[in-house]
C-alpha cells in the first residue's frame, strides 16, 4: 500500500526475515528496532542481549520503540550508546500540537498521534472521520503489520488468529489470516490514511528517521548517568 500511494514509512522489526532486504530494497522503508525486553524474549535473556539481536538484525537503525512501550531512563542510555537518535514509545492519543522533544539523554522523543490497537480498545470506528488529521501538530501513526492484513475492526480477530496457531506469530500462513480476516477494520482505515495523505503531500511527511534528520541534534557523546 506505500508502494501502490508513493508513500514512505518506518518499519519497526521484530525478528529476522527474507522480508528485510526486500524492505530495504524498496528505497521507500526505514527499518527500526522493536525491542522485547520483557521475559521470556525471543531476542535474548537480557536487555544487553535483546539490543545486541537487534544491532545484528538491523545494524543501520537510527530509532526504536519497544514492546508494549517500555521506556525508562537505563533503556534510554542504553539506545544512545548503540547510537540511536530516537525513541517513539511515548503514545499521546489524539492530543493536538504534538511536537518533537529533545529528552536530557540526548534521544528525540517522537509521540505516537495513532496506535491501532487502542483505537481498537476505545471503540472507536475504523473510519478516516474518527481520525481528525486536520488538527496541528505532529502525527505518528502506528499500525501493526498483523491487525492491517487482518482488516481487524476489534481484537477479536487477532485473538482467534492467536488460538489458532501451534507457534510464534510469525509462522503464521496467508491461510490463518483468510480464516479469522474482519472487515472494514484496520487494513481498510490504513489505505484510506494512506489514499488521503497521497492527497496532502504538503503533511505527508515520511520516515521517522528523515524526521530526526531535519531536526537540530549533533550525536556526540552519551551523557553520564546521573549520580
Amino acid at each position: 500500500m506505500l508502494e501502490a500511494y508513493d508513500l514512505r514509512g518506518t518499519f519497526f522489526v521484530t525478528h529476522q526475515s527474507p522480508a528485510l532486504d526486500r524492505l530495504r530494497a524498496s528505497g521507500r522503508v526505514e527499518l527500526a528496532w522493536h525491542p522485547n525486553f520483557l521475559p521470556g524474549s525471543s531476542q535474548g535473556a537480557s536487555p544487553d542481549a535483546v539490543l545486541a539481536t537487534m544491532a545484528q538484525w538491523v545494524p543501520e537503525a537510527v530509532g526504536a520503540r519497544a514492546h508494549c512501550l517500555v521506556q525508562g531512563t537505563p533503556t534510554l542510555l542504553a539506545y544512545r550508546r548503540c547510537g540511536l537518535r530516537y525513541d517513539a514509545a511515548t503514545l499521546r492519543d489524539h492530543v493536538p500540537g504534538l511536537a518533537p522533544f529533545l529528552s536530557w539523554t540526548g534521544l528525540w522523543d517522537l509521540p505516537i498521534w495513532f496506535e491501532d490497537d487502542v483505537h481498537l480498545e476505545r471503540g472507536r470506528p475504523c473510519r478516516l472521520d474518527a481520525l481528525p488529521l486536520e488538527n496541528p501538530g505532529l502525527k505518528v501513526l502506528t499500525f501493526h503489520p498483523t491487525l492491517v492484513a487482518l482488516d481487524a475492526p476489534n481484537l477479536e480477530h487477532y485473538a482467534a488468529l492467536k488460538r489458532a496457531l501451534t507457534g510464534p506469530l510469525s509462522e503464521a500462513t496467508p491461510e490463518h489470516f483468510a480464516a479469522h480476516k474482519g472487515v472494514r477494520g484496520l487494513g481498510t482505515l490504513f489505505r484510506d490514511v494512506c489514499a488521503w495523505l497521497s492527497t496532502r503531500r504538503d503533511v505527508a511527511g515520511g520516515t521517522l528517521g528523515e524526521l530526526v534528520s531535519g531536526l537540530d541534534a549533533p550525536l556526540g557523546s552519551p551523557p553520564p548517568p546521573p549520580a
